[in-house]
């Protein structure tokens, strides 16, 4: 047996059953009219659609939005509103501040980046496992990864990041047979 939960319709909050309706002047201000009763009946009074919910038109979606592209969205600003701002009038509204998810300042040593630009000075973007973080540019004597082949970075889980700026990625400096496999260490030019 299935069951089903009523459906409550501001313009009648006071029934349990569906309001049925013509037109949308016959719904509440936060409703329109649209979709059939199961069965095929009348259609009925339903809530209003929000931001980025899906539309046929205006009155399905909820007051100050529009149907745009299928799509319920806020209107758009009036022509000339950013002259407007420019002289300084508090009349019209103001740009939405960015998404939270967006970094606005740069990031430290181990936060999580995209690219190298993301990092603060002396820090560079490089992989660690299957993302990539802030990771400190190495300094003279430290160990680095000569590329002998472009792109063979790409296959590394831990990458370091390059050698600072007046400093090359050489072959560790010590007497001895030459070992293809030695370490190479950030050196001075």
């Amino acid at each position: 047996m299935r069951v089903s939960a009523p459906l409550i319709s501001c313009a009648s909050s006071m029934s349990l059953q569906p309001f049925p309706c013509a037109e949308d002047e016959d719904c509440g201000p936060e409703e329109f009219c649209g979709g059939a009763a199961r069965g095929g009946g009348a259609p009925l009074c339903l809530a209003c659609r929000r931001r980025r919910k899906r539309c046929l038109r205006d009155a399905m979606c909820c007051p100050g939005m529009t149907c745009s592209n299928g799509l319920c969205t806020p209107p758009e600003p009036p022509h000339g509103a950013a002259e407007l701002e420019e002289m300084g009038t508090d009349a019209l509204p103001r740009r939405t501040p960015a998404p939270a998810w967006i970094p606005t300042a740069k990031g430290e040593e181990g936060d999580f980046c995209l690219r190298s630009s993301d990092c603060a000075a002396g820090l560079c973007c490089a992989r660690h496992f299957w993302s990539k973080i802030c990771k400190p540019v190495l300094r003279e004597g430290q160990v680095c990864t000569r590329h002998r082949r472009k792109g063979t970075h790409g296959l590394e889980i831990f990458q370091r990041c390059q050698c600072a700026e007046g400093l090359a990625c050489r072959p560790q400096r010590e007497p001895g047979p030459a070992d293809p496999a030695r370490l190479h260490t950030c050196q001075r030019h």
